[in-house]
């Protein structure tokens, strides 16, 4: 056995973790750090509300694109290598769309960005399942956490430098560059060395079992499949209109000052990070599948409270209380449904990178999707309505969820 793969069955100490912790990292500065500077980028290319969004939307294309093809990546170079490729990548075109001095360039860039954020995203998530099984210890929850922290300091650091007049490209450049340095020094290290072969039993998969008949293995895995897809499409409905509706939801439903309305989306954000800084723990205590029926039930109570409020006119306080706990109650979903290519792998041989990419592809779908859907409704029946639609998406997580990752 070589050092490497020993460190990962019997090292507690060990540092293969630190591949998808950088990698998830650098993905929430990265895209923290655009997300302050948008307002600038669309003002530097004299592009206007409708011309801004078809060029949004062509980096959510992309992201999907990228989500597709990622598992082709990681088959060629190993999921190691792809986390490290996609990353870097990402990174450059980060710069890329900083520095687009043009709508149609700065069109091309996103798209590109989105082809590589697709794609670092399901290799990390993919690795870390690797990670997982090797050092046989929950990990999802704390690298989706990372994700979360590293995307609110980005936003405050962006915050800032927007205040202070830093250039765009400046700050980006600098947000990339310490992003390439991070993973060079990974890729140089012998961090992450884990074998990429068959999968060995993960903490969550309950350990060795007999190999089930073709006929049974087969059945299941037809049942698995579209209810996993079914969670992943659910759960954007519930954190899609949770981190961009909710402003608008307190501000035009609840008649909400400004500070208060903008109050929704960082403490539905702040409920996401709190859960999953708890998840690995309440994982490894009492299982998935409990872990994730709780989740879909404390999203449906928060939810209804919330869609209860907004009917009654009560007041702002419990609708912005509502969309806290909505938010910790959402944020097990996606590292749990992320954390599902650890049994599939294990017990029907499929690579985590396909798993992962199924997820996230339909998770990208369900948010290009969501607000399509909100934006017409709310016009319709009123704001309630984004209530109204994260409940659905919350009462199919909780059917779903539990069953996709028993």
């Amino acid at each position: 056995m070589s050092v490497d793969v020993a460190d990962g069955l019997h090292g507690r100490t060990s540092s293969d973790w630190r591949v998808p912790a950088v990698a998830f990292a650098v993905n929430g500065a990265l895209y923290g750090s655009l997300l302050t500077r948008f307002p600038e980028i669309a003002d530097r290319v004299s592009a206007s509300e409708t011309q801004f969004g078809v060029v949004l939307f062509a980096a959510a294309i992309g992201g999907l694109l990228g989500s597709l093809v990622a598992p082709l990546l990681a088959r060629a170079v190993g999921e190691r290598s792809a986390t490290l490729l996609a990353g870097a990548g990402y990174a450059l075109l980060a710069v890329g769309v900083a520095w687009a001095p043009q709508l149609i360039l700065l069109g091309g860039a996103l798209l590109l960005l989105g082809i590589l954020d697709g794609a670092h995203d399901v290799a990390m998530n993919a690795f870390a399942v690797r990670v997982q099984q090797h050092r046989a210890t929950t990990l999802m929850g704390r690298m989706h956490a990372t994700w979360s922290l590293s995307l609110a300091g980005a936003g405050v650091l962006g915050t800032v430098a927007a205040g202070l007049r830093v250039p765009v490209a400046l700050h980006v450049g600098i947000a990339a560059t310490v992003a390439l340095v991070a993973q060079l020094a990974i890729a140089l290290g012998r961090s992450g060395m884990v074998a990429e072969g068959p999968p060995t039993p993960g903490p969550t998969s309950g350990g060795p079992e007999r190999p089930a008949r073709p006929a049974r293995s087969l059945g299941r895995l037809r049942y698995v499949l579209p209810v996993l897809g079914l969670a992943a499409v659910a759960a954007s409905y519930v954190e899609s209109p949770g981190q961009e509706w909710t402003g608008l939801l307190l501000s035009r439903g609840f008649d909400a000052t400004p500070q208060v309305a903008a109050a929704a989306p960082v403490l539905f954000g702040a409920g996401l990070l709190a859960s999953r800084l708890l998840l690995d723990v309440a994982v490894s205590r009492v299982g998935q599948a409990r872990v994730a029926a709780v989740s879909g039930a404390t999203m449906m109570a928060a939810v209804g409270t919330g869609l209860l409020c907004t009917l009654v006119g009560a007041p702002v306080w419990w609708a912005l209380a509502a969309v806290a706990v909505a938010g910790f109650g959402a944020g097990p979903a996606f590292p749990l449904l992320f954390g599902s290519a650890d049994q599939l792998s294990v017990r029907h041989g499929i690579p985590p990178a396909r798993t992962a990419s199924m997820v996230s592809a339909l998770s990208r779908v369900g948010a290009i999707s969501a607000p399509i859907v909100v934006g017409p409704l709310t016009d319709a029946f009123g704001m309630a309505m984004v209530f109204a639609i994260m409940a659905v998406g919350a009462a199919l997580v909780l059917g779903a969820l539990p069953r996709a990752v028993r």
